[in-house]
């Protein structure tokens, strides 16, 4: 609280120092982006082009001077983003916060998600190692020019960030994985279930993908197959065309990864040119190289793969020394670890005592209800090399070295779309995943046996792949990658399998694709669970004659939610309501709040839409059953938009707003968000639009980003991200892109010197410190 009542005595502050004063603050944290600039560390000059959408295009004559200067312009434009991130990443949050992220901060000193950083470090080669320390003194020479010129946020906190190091950038990456991982809440809310409910009602609730759903590499799923579940926290979609599906005879690849929503974009658009590198695409502010993007040979995009790389192991303690755990017949000391976080406020730092197995570190010290000691043990927290599989992918020429680059890119394991100029289209799944001895992962094992250990690795080798499909195009939609007679367990926990549907029936609708169809495909909002749903909506029995009328509208609808759909937003109020009748009672509040964040209502839903005479429907069936929800959710309707029906529409219910990490404190929160923007789509649909069951209808997950790579000519490959690239209030380039991006439109990715020249809106020349023209 000390910390948020110091916020807002520095915004009245603001205000009665007046609008000048304000804006002054305001405006002195906005970057230089033309002339010239000194710059200590640099080994020659360095020319940053800003285009009329502050895409930064950098050109260095070397490597190092490269990743010095991409370091040097995300400090620019997002350095209170990349502090947030790097504190997250290392649980040192309370030291700005206090008291109200500590719980956040003991979860991820616990993980160790800096320690396993330090491991990458060491398994990194030298190239990739001095591209890591470039960058970090890009970004320090920047801190070094501008400490009285830092972002409003750090003025607000009276706080100034640290030097960055290179174990900045890998703790980002760990947390990255992290935030597209969570599998073990998905073992232990599993488990729970079972104790609670049993079998039969786990596999209602935790179904199977949908049948005759796209499988990426081998066809379509037939009948649901056994010990799978349809999920996927968070996903992306992504596909590639080869030039017999093109109106250019050259391949196309569309790429919208699909992530938390929040402000800024955790996206950083770019284009780096400098000896072996010329690439263009997206960044994360924090971490040097292009993540999703092209260079001059290859293109490529990446959704979530969704294996599973995290079990929970049930370990045994000593009944008399609770520092001894059980394994093989023999007692193993625990490991610990004292972690002192710094929290604001408190005069001493507080002392938190990790304890870790060989499997991992135990999370009961942190995670609340764990009836047994539980270990995590997750491929992140081991030796990984993502940043030298970023880089080496970065620079590759050939399809060949594309994949042995991916050979490094080892957590989170991506489902890798690519293209080349040649023609070529393929498809990879880099990453670790663990051959297990016995079990699936799907639930907590116990860990005093010895059974269930990991005893290696999926060969790279063996790792799905696909190159130049029959069919002329590949996609994945974080939809079940392989059969079952696959030879080693990938997971259990795929997508329903929607949104894989929804583009495979557009991509196979006819023979040709131009740029304008993949960008309407990227932003298509028709739903194939509301195609199934709504004709029952439309013929149900209800007693009220005003629920009637919207039946009518219902039955004639054709899936598409559109911001201007009424049928649209009687249907997602009917979900809503069919989610807490068919399911909050039965789970209590506890469990139905766990369930509910997870997203597995859809495919339950579904699952049981198909079977009318399930008695988890009640007396009557589906059909009563639909009939009351129907009528309970006009009732909803009326409550939150009137009972004028022309005022009922999608979008009316339906926004995104990209709230600020300070959202909570009164009069900064709406003034560092952005938006809210009234967005088609939801959950289950191509234009991934999801909004939590919890607080409906806001939308919680979006396409963070949307690209579309032209490989007949790169200079007509398109982009956009959520916000816009500067991170600072009320610079030109904070949302610009905000409008874009909510409406399905794009702006250009630049590519040849001759289009970024024509199109240039600032230029800047970085210059070695002591260095005359």
């Amino acid at each position: 609280m000390r910390v948020l009542r110091g916020v807002v005595l520095a915004v009245v502050v603001l205000g009665v120092a007046g609008a000048a004063g304000a804006a002054y603050l305001v405006r002195r944290a906005f970057p230089q982006t033309v002339g010239v600039l000194a710059v200590e560390g640099l080994q020659a000059p360095v020319e940053v082009v800003r285009d009329p959408w502050g895409v930064p295009h950098v050109y260095a004559r070397t490597e190092h001077d490269l990743f010095f200067a991409q370091g040097y312009v995300h400090a620019q434009d997002r350095l209170w983003q990349m502090e947030v991130n790097r504190r997250t990443a290392s649980g040192r949050l309370s030291e700005w916060f206090g008291e109200r992220t500590l719980a956040t901060d003991r979860f991820l000193r616990t993980l160790g998600l800096r320690h396993a950083a330090a491991l990458e470090w060491q398994l990194l080669s030298a190239e990739a190692q001095a591209a890591l320390r470039a960058y970090a003194a890009g970004v320090n020479a920047f801190l070094r020019q501008n400490r009285g010129r830092l972002p409003l946020e750090f003025v607000l906190l009276r706080t100034a960030p640290e030097p960055w190091s290179p174990l900045d950038s890998l703790a980002f990456g760990k947390l990255m994985a992290y935030d597209l991982g969570g599998n073990w809440q998905t073992e232990l809310l599993r488990a729970d279930l079972q104790a609670l409910l049993g079998p039969e009602a786990v596999a209602r609730l935790l179904p199977p993908p949908l049948p005759d759903t796209p499988i990426i590499v081998g066809g379509r799923v037939g009948a649901p197959q056994g010990g799978q579940t349809a999920a996927a926290v968070v996903g992306s979609n992504n596909w590639v065309l080869s030039g017999e599906k093109t109106d250019t005879g050259k391949p196309y690849l569309a790429n919208d990864p699909h992530l938390r929503i929040g402000f800024p974009s955790i996206w950083y658009t770019m284009h780096l040119v400098g000896g072996r590198y010329h690439v263009a695409g997206f960044t994360f502010p924090g971490v040097p190289g292009v993540v999703i993007g092209h260079n001059g040979h290859l293109a490529w995009g990446v959704t979530n793969a969704n294996p599973d790389v995290q079990d929970l192991f049930l370990e045994r303690l000593h009944p008399q020394d609770p520092s001894r755990y059980l394994f093989r017949g023999r007692w193993w000391p625990v490991q610990t670890r004292v972690e002192e976080i710094r929290v604001r406020g408190r005069a001493e730092p507080e002392r938190w005592v990790v304890r870790s197995t060989h499997h991992g570190p135990i999370l009961n010290d942190v995670v609340e209800g764990l009836r047994e000691v539980v270990a995590l043990r997750w491929t992140a927290l081991l030796p990984t090399t993502v940043a030298e599989g970023v880089l080496r992918y970065n620079r590759a020429r050939t399809v060949q070295e594309f994949r042995e680059a991916l050979r490094y890119f080892h957590v989170p394991a991506q489902n890798f779309v690519f293209a080349d100029r040649k023609g070529n289209v393929g498809y990879q799944l880099p990453g670790r995943i663990p051959v297990r001895a016995r079990g699936d992962g799907t639930v907590p094992v116990p860990g005093w046996t010895g059974e269930y250990e990991w005893v290696g690795w999926v060969p790279y080798e063996a790792l799905p792949s696909l190159s130049n499909p029959p069919q002329g195009w590949i996609a994945t939609a974080n939809n079940r990658i392989v059969h079952d007679g696959f030879p080693y367990h990938l997971g259990s926990e795929w997508s329903e399998g929607l949104r894989a549907r929804r583009i495979a029936e557009v991509l196979a609708s006819r023979g040709r694709f131009s740029l304008e169809d993949l960008k309407r495909l990227q932003y298509d909002h028709v739903s194939l669970a509301a195609r199934r749903i709504a004709p029952v909506l439309g013929r149900v029995a209800v007693a009220d004659e005003g629920v009637r009328a919207v039946q009518e509208e219902l039955a004639r609808w054709d899936g598409r939610l559109s911001v201007e759909s009424r049928p649209a937003a009687v249907y997602e109020a009917f979900l809503v309501r069919a989610a807490e009748v068919l399911f909050r009672p039965r789970l209590g509040e506890k469990l139905w709040e766990r369930y509910a964040r997870r997203p597995f209502v859809m495919a339950a839903l579904l699952w049981l839409w198909e079977r009318p005479q399930d008695p988890w429907w009640g007396p009557g069936g589906r059909d009563r059953a639909v009939g009351d929800i129907l009528q309970g959710a006009v009732r909803d309707l009326e409550a939150r938009l009137g009972r004028d029906r022309s005022r009922w529409r999608w979008g009316a219910l339906h926004r995104a707003r990209f709230g600020h990490l300070l959202d909570p404190i009164p009069v900064v929160g709406r003034l560092l968000g952005l938006g809210p923007y009234p967005t088609p789509g939801d959950g289950w649909t191509v234009n991934q639009a999801a909004y939590s069951l919890l607080r409906p209808f806001d939308q919680t997950v979006v396409a963070s980003m949307r690209m579309i790579v032209d490989l007949a000519d790169l200079d007509r490959s398109v982009a956009v991200h959520t916000t816009g690239q500067s991170g600072l209030l009320g610079h030109p380039y904070r949302g610009d892109l905000a409008p874009l991006w909510a409406e399905g439109r794009y702006h250009p990715l630049l590519w040849s010197r001759e289009a970024v020249d024509r199109h240039a809106r600032a230029r800047l020349e970085l210059r070695p410190l002591g260095e005359h023209r």
